[in-house]
Parts: C-alpha cells; structure tokens; sequence
C-alpha cells in the first residue's frame, strides 16, 4: 500500500516526531484510531465538494472558478495540526465565492436580455460584455434620436407652426428616456403620422375671382370664390371658414352673394364674411354635416324684376350648380319666401335638397366643397370659359332645362306652308306702366291681316302658365324691357321682334336682348321707332336735348335716364312696322 496522510503507519510520522509542542487539538486528535479518522475527513471533504459543485451549477453552470481546485488543493495538503484552521478559513472562502456567485447571476440576467447565445468564460468577461452592450444600445439610440432630429429638420417651417397651434410641437415629441429604443420608434412614427394628418387637413383650395370685367361689356362682374376643404358655414354670424395653411395666407374676405356688381346694391344685400383658419379651435362646432356642395347665393338686389330673377340669379345659379345634377345644397341669404316659391320648380330641379335660410337658421353647417357667390358671364348669356363655366354650358342648354322644368312639349315653331291653313301664332306683351304701346289694337287688326293668330298677355302671375303660354308661339313681340326676357320660353328658331324706344337705346337693346335672342337660336328682329313715334315729343320741343343729344342723358345716370328715355310710351308707325312683320313671316319659312 501506497503512504498517504489518512493510511495507518507503523510508527509516527517524522514531522509528529519533531513537533516540539501539540496543540490541544492534536493531542485529543491522537486519541482517535487513524482509519476512522481519515475516513471521517474523506467523508466531510467530499461533502464540501458536492455542495460546492451544486452551488456553483445553481448559480452559474457555466463559469469554473479557480478558488474550487485552490480549496481541494488546500484541504489536501494541509496537515493534520492546522486542518481546523484551514476549514475556517475555506468556508470564509466559500461565502465569498457564493457572494461573487451571486453578482454573476444578476449580471447574468441582464446580459441574458441582451444575448442568450452569448457566453464567457469568466466573471470578470461578463461584466466586459455587459459593459460592451450597454455601450452599443447607447450608441444605438443616440443614432435614432439623431434620425428623429433629422426628421424633425425635414419638417418645413410652415408645417412646425401649424402643428405648434394643434398643440403637438416637434420637440416635445422628442423629448424621450436616453435609453428606450421601443418608444423612440413609437414616437417617430408618431411624428409622421402626425405630419401626415396635417397635410392632409391643411389640403383647401381656395379661389376667389374679384375683380373680373368683360371687355367692352360695361358691368364688372360680381366677386365669387370657390373652396375645396374644411368649411363651415355659420350663419348666425354670416360667417364662413375655411381651414387652411399659413403659406396659404390669412385674412377675411366681404363677399356680397349676388350676381351682379352695382353700388346701388350694398344696402339690400347681406354680406357674408369668408375667413381663412389654421386651427380647428378657430373654426365654430359643426352640428350639421353636408355631404354635397354648397352654394351659397342672396335673392334680393333687383329681383322681383323678371329680367334680373334670371340674369341675376337663375341663370347663374345654373351656370354654378347644374353640373352636379341636383346634388348640391343651397344656403339662401335675403331669403324672400315669395320669391323662392315663386321659382320653387327651378330651384327644385337645381338641387333635391331643402333650402338652408341663412337669415334664420342657427345650425352650423360643415361641408367640403362650396361657392361663395354665382358665376356670372353677360345678361341673359352664357360663354364656354375654363373657370366660370368649365363644363361649357350654352343658353340652349339653358333653355332645354327650362322647357324640362316645367313640361314645355314645342321644340320648334311651326314652318309655314307645312300645314294648311294652319296660321302662324304672335304673342304681343302689353304693358300697363311705360313704354306701353298707344295703339295696340291697331296693330292687333293689322297683324291678322298679314295671316297671324294674335294673342296678347302682360307678362308676370304664374311662371309655369305663362312659360306654357309663350311656348306655345311662334312669334314673340314687345317694346325693351323685362317682359322680353320671356323668349327663353319660345321653341328654337321661332321669331323674337322688338320695338326698340327713342333715345339711343340702340346699345342696350341689342346687348340685353338682341344677343342673347341669337345665343338662344332664336331669329331676331329690331324696329327702332322715330322721334314722332315717341311720346317723348309731347313732352319736350324738337330742340330740347332729349331729341339733339339723347346720349348725354345716359351719361347722368340711371335715374336720369329712368325718368326720361325710359318713361316714354310709343306710337307704332303701322305702314313702316308692317314691313317687320312681312320680315318675321319670311323667318318663319326658312
């Protein structure tokens, strides 16, 4: 048998030999048998390992430590006299080594959220790798703050104010922990939603036509705008706003909804503000939302007038909303109950929508597209153009809408010699104030003489009874003024003659009338009476100004010419009118 320190010797060892002094220990040591003592220390020391080996496994698998051979190696070697002394100081060992044991484990645990595959082969390489990720998240969140800077340049100044006054200001976006990765993503995407929703709210249009005129047409033409976005219409303010932009402009705008431009007409019509907003907050709390246009128009100025009802506002109400095939709403200011009834089928032929009356309504309401205004071209016409009439409307189309409105059946006069004994029918417009014409049953005798049915009618009462009734002629004749306005009820190619008063009415007639009889397809006719045809030669002597210079009193003005020019009644001259007449029989067979 090999010797070794727990074998049982012959004799005592050299070194117990020598040993000038036994502690207590050794001397209660020597006591006991060798072979069962030496199996009692190989019994605890091998308990010692186990528990050493199962903590370190607990704590941490896979990291050796040294100080586990330095114990073994210790208990060892050491010798029988100090083994109590070398046992105390190892388990001071061991509770050091459980400590440091302990510490890995955590920093363990926080390198394993970063890298589970990622191991070392000491304590003193973990906490290095742990120290090397921190710094990379560092580095990797300081790179996506500087993204987020960098977005944040991108965004245009404009852009930053708008979301400013939204209360979403860019650097309280990014303004977020050093080190929280997941919420720097959360928060730039964040940002860009954002950026995205504003420009989407900020996309209006907005277009306003002011200051248009026609040349060598004398009336400017009244001012309207078109807008596209967020809108809302107040009308217990007379308030509309748009939301807008401020690269767009601000400000507000007066805009007086009707479609003729006259200084005389500032008193009667509402005016309605058009203000431009950055911030819903500006904007009053929607209550009713439209989802077809709005157009938004006044019926007073010079209604009541059945020329300015159409050139004013019927035919530019058309010209603005007929392109949307009755899906539009109307919001009316000057609302006039009569007179909204009064055109109720046109109106309702417009729009399948009830009316808004803006005087009395208290709704706000919201919509997306809207015309502050009507378009307009001239009295009684409309021309093709890119932005008052893109869809190039005509005054046929016009009038093919009326005759649809209210059921008018004739398309075309009747030709002559087509029928026998079929007689052309003319209606004549009497009238009850001026420019009344004295001798009307002369010319009534004189006219079914030459072959045609006469009818005579004051315009007015019933729209539809008379549209049916006009429809229904062949021939329409009247002195200048409103009542000529009913040939938008004649058939196509029938015969429109009118008696054109003294006093260089020449220009009007042609302008307000004449044209618009053509642009209708209509066939025109003008006599122009004498100056003894006029009653004004009853009122004034051949020398006055009225008869040597007629066109000096339309320089004073309307009133002036209202109550001169336009206050005469006339005396048909019936041998030289009866050549007009012959005239609009020839038309009639063409």
């Amino acid at each position: 048998m090999g010797s070794s320190p727990y074998s049982r010797a012959a004799s005592k060892p050299s070194w117990e030999r020598k040993s000038k002094q036994n502690t207590k220990f050794g001397r209660n040591f020597g006591k006991f048998e060798p072979k069962r003592f030496s199996l009692g220390v190989l019994g605890f020391c091998s308990l010692v390992l186990l528990t050493f080996f199962s903590v370190s496994k607990l704590f941490h698998p896979s990291t050796p430590l040294s100080e586990n051979e330095e114990a073994v190696t210790l208990i060892e070697s050491a010798p029988n006299g100090k083994l109590e002394e070398e046992i105390a100081n190892l388990g001071s060992k061991f509770e050091d080594i459980g400590s440091r044991n302990k510490a890995t484990r955590n920093d363990s645990r926080k390198l394993e959220e970063i890298s589970a595959s990622n191991e070392t082969d000491s304590t003193e390489l973990v906490f290095t790798d742990l120290e090397t990720r921190k710094e990379k998240i560092e580095n990797n969140v300081n790179s996506k703050i500087d993204s987020a800077n960098e977005l944040a340049v991108v965004v245009s100044k404009e852009e930053e104010a708008t979301m400013i006054d939204k209360g979403v200001p860019l650097e309280d976006n990014l303004n977020m922990e050093p080190h929280s990765s997941d919420k720097l993503d959360v928060v730039t995407s964040n940002i860009g939603e954002e950026i995205e929703i504003e420009s989407t709210e900020i996309k209006s249009i907005l277009t306003c036509d002011e200051n248009s005129i026609d040349e060598g047409f004398p009336y400017a033409r009244p001012a309207i705008c078109e807008m596209t976005g967020e809108i809302t219409i107040n009308p217990v303010s007379s308030l509309v706003t748009i939301m807008s932009s401020p690269n767009q402009g601000s400000g507000e705008k007066k805009i007086r909804p009707y479609a003729r431009k006259d200084d005389y007409l500032f008193p009667k019509v509402k005016e309605i503000t058009l203000k431009s907003v950055f911030t819903k907050s500006e904007a009053p709390h929607c209550t009713i939302t439209h989802d077809a246009p709005a157009v938004i128009f006044s019926v007073s100025g010079y209604t009541g007038n059945f020329f300015h009802d159409m050139a004013d506002v019927l035919i530019p109400l058309f010209l603005t909303s007929y392109q949307f095939n009755g899906e539009v709403q109307f919001f009316v200011t000057n609302y006039e109950h009569k007179w909204i009834q009064k055109y109720r089928p046109i109106l309702g032929k417009l729009s399948r929508y009830s009316i808004v009356n803006l005087d009395r309504d208290k709704s706000v309401h919201c919509v997306k597209h809207a015309f502050l205004g009507l378009f307009r071209d001239r009295d009684l016409i409309i021309h093709p153009h890119p932005t008052r009439n893109p869809k190039s409307y005509d005054m046929l189309d016009f009038t093919k809408f009326l005759r649809q409105v209210y059921g008018l059946k004739r398309g075309a006069p009747i030709v002559l010699g087509d029928q026998l004994h079929k007689r052309p029918r003319m209606l004549i417009i009497s009238r009850k104030g001026t420019r009344r014409i004295s001798n009307l049953r002369e010319l009534v005798r004189v006219s079914k003489q030459l072959g045609f049915e006469v009818v005579v009618s004051e315009a007015g009462g019933n729209v539809k009874r008379y549209a049916q009734l006009v429809n229904s002629c062949d021939v329409m004749l009247a002195v200048h003024g409103a009542g000529l306005t009913n040939q938008i009820f004649l058939p196509p190619n029938a015969v429109v003659i009118q008696v054109v008063p003294w006093g260089k009415m020449d220009w009007m007639a042609t302008n307000f009338y004449g044209q618009p009889a053509i642009e209708m397809n209509l066939k025109y006719l003008e006599y122009s009476v004498s100056m003894d045809e006029s009653s004004l030669i009853e009122r004034y002597p051949r020398d006055h100004i009225v008869f040597k210079d007629p066109y000096s009193i339309h320089l004073q003005g309307w009133e002036a010419l209202s109550n001169v020019i336009m206050a005469q009644n006339v005396k048909l001259n019936l041998r030289r009118f009866r050549e007009t007449l012959l005239s609009a029989l020839d038309l009639l067979q063409e």
